[in-house]
């Protein structure tokens, strides 16, 4: 049941980030306080914030309906989050990390990495699949 709560929060949160990014990147990048200097910039921030985002929203909401794939999504999620964090982890080393907002979002994918770490580690103790 926790798993479906899970992907139900994932659904939503990385819908609404992920149509925001993608549909408004200008009010989207103001509002995390990065600019937009050329199309090239709107156009990175629509496919890599807002396309893999909502990309994630719909992937979580199969799993959600066809449990056969909710392993694969959160496979799939944890490789995405420890390549997020790792650039978070470089963040940190070169000393950048210096808002409450990056604390905030990297304590998020914290939280979303701990779960999938602990899920997927259920799902392999599991007797009947």
């Amino acid at each position: 049941m926790i798993n479906k709560i899970f992907l139900i929060l994932t659904f939503f949160t990385y819908s609404f980030f992920g149509c925001w990014a993608m549909f408004s990147p200008e009010s989207y990048t103001q509002a995390i306080e990065l600019s937009i200097n050329n199309n090239f910039g709107s156009s990175e921030v629509r496919s890599v914030l807002g396309g893999i985002n909502v990309f994630i929203a719909l992937f979580s909401l199969v799993a959600l309906f066809k449990s056969k794939h909710e392993k694969l999504f959160f496979q799939f999620f944890l490789f995405i989050l420890s390549g997020i964090l790792l650039g978070r982890v470089v963040t940190f080393f070169l000393g950048e990390f210096t808002s409450a907002f990056i604390l905030g979002v990297t304590s998020f994918e914290l939280v979303y990495f701990i779960f999938l770490l602990l899920a997927l580690k259920n799902m392999e103790k599991r007797v009947f699949k």
